[in-house]
Order: structure tokens, then C-alpha cells, then sequence
């Protein structure tokens, strides 16, 4: 195996690990790890890396759900859901234009994903803050929801990239751990299987088909397997404080690489 094609490997893994719940913001990387391999391995190009990693996150989706079958909140999903229809139609639309503006639009994407990384990150930390004091834990209205319905659902369609703003969504409600994985787990199982048509429509499968993705699903599993049995030997307190950590020092990355992408450094 070539080592571009261990980098996919690795990459792969996190989305099992991932979707298990162990380390959310490390899903940051999963996308520009796949593209950055992609990009040189002969026949493809870092577009590539979208049609890859749609399967696998559906199989990854469905790990999760099944993990926690008994543990999700519906109530939150379908606060989250107008605007998350919305989010995936406008990210369908945006497609072409991404793909013909790579550089652009993938410095543009970075630069979002990075700051709202940074920022949800530095905004739940007060939150923690206020908790301490008495505050009582956050309850978002349906236009919060809606609003980040819409973000999720743009980026996820873009760039597989709304694992943190959900995550750092979710957190701040101090759900048990298990409601927050399931409810993770069948909100982007939705989210993911909504984006396989406009996926089809915009030609993204003629460069790689879902057979081919599907010959990683094992790496899939086994990175679940680990991020499950992870999970069940850290404390809830501690699980909170890394995807935390994670989610905030790969905000300052993605942000460096999308204003190093726009030529600023």
C-alpha cells in the first residue's frame, strides 16, 4: 500500500472512531487528510475524497445507531430538520460552483469551519463558565436550531464537515453521553442518505463509485469498535473537556490552511 493510500486508511478509521463519539472534533480532519491523498494518488484528484467518504460515513452512521438504538433525542432532530433541508438543498445548489472554484471555495470552507470552530468552542466555554454559577444548562430556541440546521447542512453537503457545529450544539444541553452519540448518530444518518441524490446529480460518483468506497467499510467498524470501547473507560467530564480541546485546536488549523489558502500567509 502506497502511504497516500495508509493516509485514506487512517482517515477512514477516524470515522469510526468518530461516530462513536470519542474525539468529534477530530472529524475536522477527515476530509482535507483524504483530500490532501487523493490528490496524489494516480487516476484521482482531491475531489475525489467527497464520493469516498459518503458511504463510509452512512456505514459509520449506521454503526452508531445501533450502538446507541435506545439513547437519541427526536425532539432535537426535528428542531434541527427545517433548516437542515434547507442547508443541504443550498449546498446541492453550490456543488458546480465548488467544483469549479476549487481553491476558492476550499479556502473559503476552511476559513468558515475554522472560525465557527474557534468561536462555538470559546462561547461554550462561557457557557461552562456560567454553569458554574448557577446558570441553567442551554436550551435553544427553534431559530437557533433552525440556524444551525442551515450551517450543518451547507457544510456537510460541501465539505463532510458539520460533525463539530453539531457537536458543539449539543454539548452545551449537558445531555447524557448516550443521547448525545444517538442523537448524533441518526441526525447524520438522515443528513448523509439526503445528500446521495444531489451527489449523483452533480457527477461526483463518475470520478468514484460507492463499490469502490465500500471496500473500507471494515476500517469503518474497526474504528468504531475502538472509539466504543474508548468511550465506555473515560468519564463524561473528561469525554466533554477533549472533544472540546479537539474541536478548538483543529479550529485554528483549518482557519490557518483556508488564509494560507487564500495566499494572506
Amino acid at each position: 500500500m502506497s502511504p497516500w493510500w495508509a493516509l485514506v486508511a487512517l482517515a477512514i478509521f477516524l470515522i469510526g472512531l468518530t461516530k462513536s463519539g470519542f474525539g468529534s472534533g477530530a472529524g475536522l480532519m477527515i476530509v482535507p487528510m483524504t483530500a490532501i491523498a487523493m490528490r496524489h494518488v494516480p487516476g484521482y484528484s482531491a475531489e475525489a475524497a467527497l464520493p469516498l467518504l459518503l458511504p463510509l460515513l452512512i456505514v459509520g452512521d449506521a454503526i452508531a445507531i445501533w450502538q446507541y438504538r435506545r439513547s437519541f433525542s427526536t425532539s432535537i432532530i426535528a428542531r434541527l430538520g427545517p433548516g437542515t433541508i434547507v442547508g443541504i438543498t443550498l449546498g446541492t445548489l453550490l456543488l458546480g460552483w465548488f467544483a469549479s472554484k476549487k481553491e476558492l471555495a476550499e479556502a473559503l470552507i476552511n476559513i468558515e469551519i475554522g472560525l465557527e470552530s474557534v468561536v462555538l468552542v470559546s462561547i461554550n466555554w462561557y457557557r461552562e463558565w456560567r454553569a458554574r454559577h448557577g446558570v441553567p444548562p442551554y436550551r435553544p430556541s427553534m431559530l437557533k436550531s433552525t440556524a444551525v440546521g442551515t450551517f450543518a447542512g451547507t457544510r456537510s453537503t460541501l465539505a463532510h464537515a458539520a460533525g463539530p457545529i453539531i457537536a458543539l450544539h449539543l454539548l452545551p444541553q449537558r445531555l447524557e453521553r448516550g443521547v448525545f452519540v444517538g442523537t448524533s448518530a441518526v441526525y447524520f444518518c438522515l443528513v448523509n442518505t439526503a445528500k446521495l441524490p444531489g451527489y449523483y446529480a452533480s457527477g461526483l460518483f463518475r470520478q468514484l463509485s460507492p463499490s469502490l468506497a465500500m471496500r473500507f467499510a471494515p476500517l469503518v467498524v474497526a474504528g468504531a469498535l475502538f472509539g466504543f470501547w474508548v468511550n465506555r473507560r473515560i468519564r463524561d467530564g473528561l469525554f466533554t473537556k477533549l472533544v472540546y480541546a479537539i474541536t478548538f485546536g483543529l479550529g485554528w488549523y483549518i482557519l490557518f490552511r483556508g488564509v494560507q489558502g487564500l495566499g494572506l500567509v
